[in-house]
């Protein structure tokens, strides 16, 4: 697949300065959560503000809005962090006015990962394939075995998720057979 990391860093990705190939931990946030500058953050009807990178690796974004009553700024803010080639920290945090209230990580192994399956168009993902474990401070949002290769929220393109994904395997972090 010639020139692919160069067609995910504009199709997918905001890529870096200059128009610098996209991190591991930024081709990871897109095929995993959707993640680049610019995208919607949507559950359900809502929408909130557009995500702003934060910074590239770790791959961090953050969308900061008013919360549903009006009151307070809300911030939605996703980490992806490189553990090795094929291991990443996949963190969802949301904050009230600076403090955090709800946090989720997951430790993905992405090493086996076939393919992604959408659900929800396209709100969950499956990453065939995966091997998972999380923590969080939410009781009940944190059960690996409910549904094992499953992770949401997903805001991007089916399609550059699946080349991201391609692109990870062939560059990054060779598929196990």
């Amino acid at each position: 697949m010639p020139g692919a990391i160069a067609v995910i860093a504009t199709l997918a990705l905001a890529g870096g300065p200059n128009g610098s190939p996209p991190t591991p931990e930024e081709m990871v946030a897109y095929f995993v959560h959707g993640l680049e500058q610019g995208a919607i953050p949507r559950y359900g009807q809502q929408t909130d503000q557009p995500f702003k990178q934060v910074s590239r690796s770790p791959a961090v974004f953050a969308s900061t809005g008013p919360n549903e009553v009006g009151d307070k700024m809300e911030t939605l803010r996703f980490t992806v962090t490189k553990l090795s080639d094929c291991t990443y920290k996949a963190e969802q945090q949301f904050e009230e006015d600076g403090e955090p209230y709800y946090r989720l990580a997951y430790t993905l192994d992405l090493s086996a990962v076939t393919a992604i399956g959408f659900d929800n168009p396209p709100a969950t993902i499956s990453l065939k394939g995966l091997t998972k474990s999380c923590t969080t401070n939410t009781e009940g949002s944190c059960d690996p075995t409910r549904e094992p290769e499953a992770i949401g929220p997903f805001f991007g393109e089916p399609r550059q998720a699946e080349q991201a994904l391609a692109v990870f395997h062939e560059k990054l972090c060779p598929l196990k057979p």
